[in-house]
């Protein structure tokens, strides 16, 4: 018999999630993505979402909204680790080409037979956001996800505490013998989560992906460095007069029209920095070359 209230307790939760972890409940829900009413089914007899909201604003016909509570992670200017707690109606500031890593508050748990995706909410997407792709979470997670929010746009925006930050979708697997009676029973070996990757913290996400800090975005350094470029252009032109004059030209209006492009076009950001890169290598050289070839032209000291 199953339960009909949700649990109160990560605890009750965990005890559900034990029990119909590799035991279907609901085997005549078919493989499918699973609409609004069996998430909430799943949710209530599974325990695989702690703590499940059944306020009807949560739930769309085939997701479900998570909320931007939990903790954020990120490293700012000085190459620091910065962490921050988000409570209902906390304010947090996104900066510009920047990057925060967001762990909701909500523990998932998955059984062998559902897996996840998860896409940013629209208006945070219309306003130029941009998720770290949604990657399919495997059957049998379970912990809090660790989510990268990127803004490469010109302007600062703000989180509040307990607005919608992403929609989770949820799939059913096709049968296997291992949770459904009815599955064919020459079915090849169900491969389960890997063992050791459970309920990792943030902690251990960053010292396997980036040496224990959350990763920055490679924007300010670059558009950093095309200033300083630019600056010494200014200072060899002052010296060189028209020397070069055309072919610098066009190699700066290259590197400041990558800039603005790189700070504005989220989608092919890693083509436009990498675009940046080589124009101002091309430009360093470029001026390089001026500067020897200016040291012999010019006369010595003395010389009539």
């Amino acid at each position: 018999m199953h339960n009909f209230s949700f649990p109160s307790t990560l605890n009750e939760a965990k005890a559900l999630f034990r029990l119909y972890k590799t035991n279907d409940p609901l085997p005549e829900v078919p493989p499918a993505l699973l609409n609004s009413g069996d998430i909430y089914d799943y949710a209530r007899i599974t325990g695989m979402i702690f703590p499940f909201s059944s306020n009807n604003k949560k739930l769309k016909s085939a997701s479900y909204e998570i909320d931007f509570l939990g903790d954020v992670y990120w490293t700012d200017d000085g190459g620091n680790w910065q962490q921050k707690q988000i409570k209902a109606g906390e304010q947090f500031p996104l900066k510009r080409d920047s990057i925060v890593f967001i762990c909701p508050e909500v523990y998932f748990q998955l059984p062998d037979y559902v897996a996840i995706r998860f896409n940013l909410k629209i208006t945070c997407v219309h306003r130029g956001l941009l998720l770290g792709t949604g990657p399919l979470v495997d059957p049998g997670f379970h912990g809090r996800l660790l989510i990268p929010i990127h803004n490469l746009t010109s302007e600062d925006y703000s989180l509040f505490g307990g607005d919608g930050i992403i929609w989770v979708e949820f799939t059913k697997l096709s049968p296997h013998k291992k949770w459904c009676k009815s599955a064919r029973e020459n079915a090849g070996e169900f491969r389960s989560f890997p063992s050791g990757k459970e309920e990792l913290t943030a902690q251990d996400y960053f010292k396997k992906a980036s040496g224990g800090l959350p990763a920055r975005s490679s924007i300010p350094e670059a558009i950093k460095t095309a200033k300083e470029t630019a600056e010494r252009t200014k200072s060899i032109l002052k010296v060189f007069g028209a020397v070069g004059v055309f072919a610098i030209a066009g190699l700066m209006y290259q590197t400041w029209d990558l800039i603005q492009t790189a700070s504005n076009n989220i989608s092919s950001q890693s083509n436009l920095i990498l675009d940046l890169r080589l124009a101002n290598e091309e430009l360093r050289t470029r001026m390089t070359h001026i500067e020897e070839q200016s040291k012999i032209s010019q006369p010595k000291k003395g010389a009539q």
